[in-house]
């Protein structure tokens, strides 16, 4: 049974992507259309390629394969184009994530911001962290499971975060990542987004009740198996 497609995206696109196995530059996501075990777990593919390579495909398959009958909606991405974004993030204030003096810092922070804002106030986790959604590199959220160790299972190097897919893409909590043109600006403090789920979903995509998927690949050899993380 082919499995479904969920992401493509190219290094030429985003300058700070590692290279995969052998110099490939093209990142491809996959998903098993089927639930498996007991737990009804999902099961994911990361597929590495060369771009100047991919494009003979096209001669290979006169006919894409068909999607198989899905039991939800949500299991079936939309079809959406990407256009990348350069944003700074910072690591999940948790545990050993930060030093213990940081973290107690940036609660201080936060507890002064609500203060002074009230419910609308900012806070570090949701408004300068990391944003909500899709994107490439950076930092875990951590919002469901708090902070895990990820080693390669092949050699024990800690692995990087290569990409988060969210099951949306915004969020009332993450006020300061939302597009000012998403925005009402009829009303004040947190922004409610307009468009509807068009907008906040664009790839329809579920992970589980308000979770993300991790990926992450060993730094020191691409070619390791990778991990996939739900938190």
């Amino acid at each position: 049974m082919p499995f479904v497609g969920l992401a493509q995206f190219f290094r030429r696109d985003i300058p700070a992507l590692t290279p995969g196995p052998d110099g490939a530059d093209l990142v491809q996501i996959f998903r098993c259309p089927f639930n498996h075990g007991p737990y009804l777990e999902r099961r994911y593919h990361l597929r590495w390629r060369r771009a100047a390579e991919a494009g003979r495909a096209e001669r290979c398959l006169a006919t894409p394969p068909e999607v198989p009958m899905l039991r939800w909606e949500h299991e079936l991405p939309e079809p959406c184009v990407l256009h990348p974004e350069e944003v700074d993030t910072y690591p999940w204030a948790e545990d050993d994530t930060l030093p213990a003096s940081l973290i107690a810092g940036i609660d201080a922070w936060d507890d002064a911001q609500a203060a002074e804002h009230g419910p609308e106030a900012p806070s570090y986790q949701y408004d300068l962290s990391i944003p909500p959604g899709w994107r490439v590199g950076g930092f875990p959220s951590w919002a469901s499971t708090g902070p895990m160790a990820i080693n390669c299972e092949s050699c024990s190097t800690p692995m990087r975060l290569l990409l988060t897919a969210g099951s949306d893409e915004m969020d009332a909590g993450s006020h300061s990542w939302l597009p000012l043109e998403d925005r009402d600006p009829s009303l004040l403090g947190k922004a409610t987004i307009q468009g509807g789920p068009s907008v906040a979903q664009p790839t329809r995509l579920r992970f589980g009740r308000d979770r993300d998927l991790h990926l992450f690949t060993c730094p020191s050899d691409p070619g390791h198996p990778p991990q996939w993380v739900l938190s």
